[in-house]
């Protein structure tokens, strides 16, 4: 039972928080390659950045070397303002460059080259320049045409091109990088489509019992929507006509303007009773159902304080309380008691209060408690379902209120909700006190298995003992009549302590209470242990055992006492439940997946296929020609599966009528090589 409950709370668990994971996961995941597609984008912007800069290094140095011939040729030095604009330009494009490559060494190793051919152009650009203006015309010359001008000018497009070369390189790169991520996020987003719309499609089934004793209230919910709509329409209609009077415009206005703020209000309150419906689907204590009820009436209607009381007997206790100065959750109003709660729910009426005077008038008691909290005017529902009321809910409001049939039409459908989710509530809380009632009767159970059964054990050794004594002689001679007899006797006690044993072991599981050592266990030790046991059996029905050798190197991980214990269970009912004459074949394999698997087949009468799951049910046995006489009390099968589970493994049965039946039992393998036999 223990298991049991460990895997529904597991499957809860994975119900309510696996969806949200696997979200967050995706979310994650999108985020991350978004984040690097803004990255690689930003990276492409950066390379074209570096191109266009190089393009406009090396046109600044042209527009120099075109200023400085135009000059020579002219002696005009308006020629000179290409020159002179492009010094500080080259200054500034190569630091953009250094700073737009600064994770690259090797470009920048190229931009201090560059930089160096480029600020010696310029200087001999000066050069030229100053022996001109110096009026030394033959010397300017023989600089620009003899001079280093033409080699600096070709390392310079050299370099150019070498950043350029690499940057193109680099660009293509990004931009696959770029579209890489494009798709990576596109991928993601798709798969984060398909598994939100599965996780949906989980969500709904998970909750659709949920969702179907919730029904009657969305139909109260749709229904005070219709209503509503049905109000908004026809105050439209009063809208259009008040539009249509001339005479009568600006009151036309007044009223379609009315009807605006009336339709919206419905809407809201539709929309909070949905709000509400679907909030209670997950909410199953009733102190959950109240405050929800409570805060969505008090949001919809704009009170001030608000308060839900459930009928307890012939009083009312306060299971949710906003804003009540001297009422707090777990009090407790008489039924009979003058006040609005208590008498809605007395009476199965609304109590609707719009002022101070009429507060006074019906309840004077209460004037000093709601003047005390600047209450003007009071509302009180009863809370009903399927002719029982069973409680009520109240709100309170700051300004004098009238409710209009739209209000109460509201309150009416949240009542009704929570009633239905209080209902809901009690059988939730009922059937888990039965539950665990059923699971306490359990323990008692086996409790009472494994007390009664050590009980019986000692008598029955006691017994056993003395009837060995006898028939060996101790107390005086024996006949040989006597001696079979006390045979029997021994025979019918060691049966009688094995169906001991076998409730003390059922027992023990019920309870929880057998420890498994996990450990490689050798299998053919196993057989050469268990052999010895169960041939007397075989060879008293003439029955043929085989167990073929295996190798000693296939190993299970299991416990080897309840190994060997599966193992002679399982066979001596192979044997037991084979005619005489018959064959009982034992073999073992390694399946290649982990796991080893003990075959034990017969060739008795086999198991009619409707009764297969139910040999392992407790104290049950096949009825048929062969078994009707064979002894047990029908736990063996049940013991074994039960055992072979807490090893982490698995007993199935396969069988034919009247040909045999196969039973395989599978264990995790330790580690060795496949082998099979």
């Amino acid at each position: 039972m223990t298991d049991r409950r460990r895997r529904v709370r597991a499957a809860r668990r994975i119900a309510v928080f696996g969806p949200a994971a696997i979200v967050v996961v995706i979310g994650a995941l999108s985020y991350g390659a978004l984040r690097r597609s803004i990255d690689m984008r930003d990276l492409v912007g950066a390379t074209r950045s570096v191109l266009q800069t190089s393009t406009s290094l090396l046109t600044a140095l042209l527009d120099a070397e075109t200023g400085e011939r135009g000059y020579l040729l002219t002696r005009d030095t308006t020629f000179l303002a290409p020159y002179r604009g492009a010094t500080p330009r080259i200054d500034s494009l190569l630091s953009q460059l250094r700073s737009l490559t600064r994770s690259d060494p090797v470009q920048q190793a190229r931009l201090d080259t560059l930089s160096l051919r480029a600020h010696q152009r310029v200087a001999a650009l000066a050069n030229a320049i100053d022996q001109m203006q110096s009026g030394r015309t033959d010397v300017a010359v023989g600089v620009v045409a003899h001079g280093p001008g033409k080699e600096l000018m070709d390392d310079v497009r050299r370099l150019v091109a070498d950043v350029d070369g690499s940057e193109e390189q680099l660009l293509l790169e990004r931009q696959r990088d770029e579209e890489s991520s494009k798709s990576l996020v596109s991928g993601l987003l798709i798969l984060g489509t398909l598994v939100a719309s599965l996780l949906a499609l989980l969500v709904n089934r998970n909750f659709d019992r949920a969702l179907s004793d919730r029904r009657e209230a969305l139909d109260d919910a749709r229904s005070a929507n219709e209503l509503l709509q049905a109000q908004a329409i026809e105050l439209e209609h009063q809208a259009e006509a008040a539009q249509a009077a001339a005479a009568d415009a600006e009151q036309a206005t007044d009223s379609a303007q009315r009807a605006l703020r009336s339709a919206e209000a419905s809407e809201r309150r539709a929309e909070r009773l949905q709000v509400a419906t679907e909030a209670l689907s997950g909410a199953l204590s009733r102190a959950e159902v109240a405050k929800l009820i409570v805060d969505e009436a008090m949001a919809a209607l704009g009170a001030q304080s608000g308060a839900l009381a459930a009928l307890e007997e012939d009083r009312l206790c306060f299971v949710a309380v906003r804003n009540f100065s001297a009422t707090r959750v777990g009090d407790v109003v008489p039924l009979d008691e003058r006040r609005p709660l208590p008498t809605a729910v007395r009476t199965g009426n609304p109590v609707v209060l719009t002022g101070r005077d009429a507060i006074r008038e019906r309840f004077p008691a209460i004037v000093a408690a709601h003047a005390a909290d600047g209450i003007e005017a009071v509302a009180a529902f009863p809370m009903e379902t399927g002719g029982r009321v069973l409680g009520g809910l109240l709100v309170r409001f700051a300004t004098p209120r009238v409710l209009g049939v739209v209000d109460r039409s509201f309150m009416g459908a949240m009542s009704r909700i929570a009633a239905e989710s209080f209902d809901r509530a009690r059988l939730f809380d009922a059937e888990r006190d039965a539950r665990s009632a059923a699971e306490a009767a359990n323990r008692a159970k086996a409790a009472f298995l494994a007390s009664m059964s050590h009980e019986l054990r000692t008598p029955l050794q006691a017994a056993l003992g003395f009837a060995q004594l006898m028939r060996s002689g101790l107390y005086g001679p024996v006949t040989d009549e006597q001696a079979d007899v006390l045979g029997r006797v021994e025979r019918s006690q060691t049966h009688l302590a094995h169906l001991i044993d076998d409730i003390l072991d059922f027992a023990r599981l019920e309870a929880g209470r057998v420890r498994i050592t996990l450990e490689p266990v050798p299998i053919s030790q196993v057989f050469a242990d268990v052999t010895p046991i169960v041939a007397p059996q075989a060879d008293a029905k003439r029955v043929t055992l085989e167990v073929p050798p295996i190798s000693d190197r296939l190993r299970a991980t299991a416990d080897r006492h309840r190994l060997e214990q599966i193992l002679i269970n399982v066979i001596g009912n192979a044997i037991k439940f084979t005619p005489d004459g018959g064959t009982v074949r034992v073999d073992c394999l390694h399946d290649g997946d982990g796991n080893v698997t003990i075959r034990v087949r017969d060739t008795g009468v086999g198991i009619p296929a409707d009764r297969l799951q139910s040999i392992f049910d407790p104290f049950v046995q096949v009825d048929s020609e062969f078994t009707r006489t064979a002894s047990g009390a029908g736990l063996g099968l049940s013991i074994s599966r039960d055992l072979a589970r807490l090893m982490g493994g698995e007993l199935v049965v396969e069988s034919t009528l009247g040909v045999g039946s196969t039973f395989s039992l599978s264990l995790r393998a330790a580690d060795v090589e496949p082998t099979a036999t």
